[in-house]
């Protein structure tokens, strides 16, 4: 058989386990049978020569590349909770054969690798060369930078990556990060700044969201979309407060996907600093049409459907939400999960 013809087999095999949307949590994270079945073929396409691998990422769709690299990123999670390198080896694998470099995570999840794998007392240059083994040359060079740039990092959350630990075991949340550029000029595009949104509750806010989004899906009229961090908009809140976003020490994110026709809505899990005045958020919250809004004395979870942008931007009538038993469900969460510890050691 040509190297054409295994490279389009082995992606055919790729496509056929593709992941469903949960698979893309890394708070509730859960075991996927895709997983194993795709290592496999990450193992046969590293370890069967360069050209083979070339004509593999040679002839993935979009959609099958999604899938290559959310295989590596949960071999990542997976191989810090199981503190296992070839777990951790076969993220790197799925990392190299990505059709371009811009289709990796190099400065979160890549460096995640490098970072678990280093911890576990793995010389992560030896990382580097496997992944030399099977990615590009421009990849290759990309990834040099990443090594090198490791001596400088001594925290995980430098990677981009949060740990967490909720009921369902050490889960990453992934840090929103926002490149600020300038206008094309005479010097060019310039990067001017990066703005990185930081996580820091004194709280488990990540067993906040789970918990809740564990209890809408048990109601039967919910789906719970995977939980990531977010930002407080400011419009949320009737502007009641000045700027574009509530100042928050932690805040995370999912929408609740109506099953049945049930309306679906978003939700909005955060920790305040100290001197706010959570009550008046709530109330502010709640004066929107479409909101609900569930507080203690740190934390603020926010319902929100969203409206409709047929020209008023008013919620949609056939959106309309009873909170009542959905308060009751965050209330409940919010009780559970005190000040319990949320990261490991």
């Amino acid at each position: 058989m040509s190297t054409s013809s295994r490279a389009s087999e082995f992606r055919d095999q790729l496509s056929a386990h593709e992941y469903a949307m949960n698979a893309g949590e890394f708070i509730r994270f859960r075991a996927d049978p895709n997983d194993d079945a795709i290592a496999g073929i990450v193992r046969s396409m590293s370890s069967d020569g360069a050209e083979l691998a070339e004509e593999f990422r040679r002839s993935l769709s979009e959609e099958e590349t999604a899938t290559l690299r959310l295989f590596a990123m949960r071999r990542t999670l997976q191989g810090r909770r199981n503190a296992s390198l070839s777990l951790l080896s076969d993220a790197m694998d799925g990392y190299a054969l990505l059709p371009t470099p811009a289709n990796v995570p190099w400065d979160s999840w890549f460096k995640g690798t490098l970072f678990v794998a280093r911890s576990l007392g793995l010389n992560i240059e030896t990382l580097g060369e496997r992944f030399a083994e099977v990615a590009s040359p421009s990849a290759i060079e990309r990834s040099d930078v990443a090594v090198e740039a490791m001596s400088r990092v001594d925290a995980l959350a430098q990677c981009q990556l949060i740990e967490v630990t909720t009921t369902y075991g050490t889960g990453f949340i992934e840090l929103l990060v926002f490149s600020l550029t300038a206008k094309s000029g005479w010097m060019g595009t310039r990067r001017l700044a990066v703005n990185e949104i930081e996580y820091e509750p004194t709280t488990n806010l990540a067993q906040v969201a789970a918990s809740f989004a564990d209890a809408l899906d048990a109601s039967g009229k919910l789906l719970a979309d995977p939980i990531g961090q977010d930002q407080l908009a400011a419009t949320t809140f009737a502007l009641a407060v000045p700027g574009s976003y509530i100042p928050t020490t932690g805040c995370l994110s999912f929408n609740a996907e109506g099953v049945d026709g049930d309306p679906s809505f978003s939700v909005f899990i955060a920790e305040l600093p100290e001197d706010t005045d959570i009550a008046s958020l709530a109330a502010a919250a709640t004066d929107l049409e479409g909101q609900a809004a569930i507080y203690d004395s740190s934390r603020l979870i926010v319902m929100s459907v969203q409206p409709s942008f047929d020209g008023d931007f008013a919620v949609d009538d056939d959106a309309d939400v009873d909170f009542l038993d959905y308060e009751r469900l965050a209330l409940t969460a919010l009780r559970e999960t005190t000040n319990s510890r949320w990261q490991t050691p």
